[in-house]
């Protein structure tokens, strides 16, 4: 009977030996997981930091741009009202000026036609 005592023993703690290294299995493969998983972390946190980076850079390249394209609509809207004064002056002229409407008559320098018939 003794024998078999020691024997159940010996399986006793070769069970618990054995629950105690898959127990310790489990526990470095879960620190192994939580590595990898701070890892990925700090990766995603860093590309994240890159897009933001990126985004505030396109977001200031958009407003440059916008600020641009209204100053250019301004300098459009102010050279559109000096030809649309040139052209009303010459008008005034040719309808005012009898010197003026024969010289309108006769040859017109090409470039001056082109602004006199837009």
């Amino acid at each position: 009977m003794m024998m078999y005592l020691r024997i159940a023993a010996l399986a006793v703690f070769l069970a618990v030996v054995a629950l105690a290294l898959w127990y310790r299995g489990n526990a470095i493969k879960a620190e192994a997981e939580t590595r990898q998983a701070k890892a990925d972390l700090a990766t995603a946190i860093g590309v994240n930091d890159a897009n933001d980076e990126t985004i505030g850079r396109m977001k200031a390249t958009a407003e440059a741009k916008d600020k641009l394209l209204a100053e250019i609509a301004g300098q459009i809207a102010t050279i559109n009202g000096a030809i649309a004064e040139n052209t009303a002056a010459v008008e005034g002229l040719k309808d005012a000026n009898e010197d003026v409407r024969a010289y309108l008559a006769g040859a017109i320098p090409p470039n001056l036609g082109l602004q006199l018939n837009k």
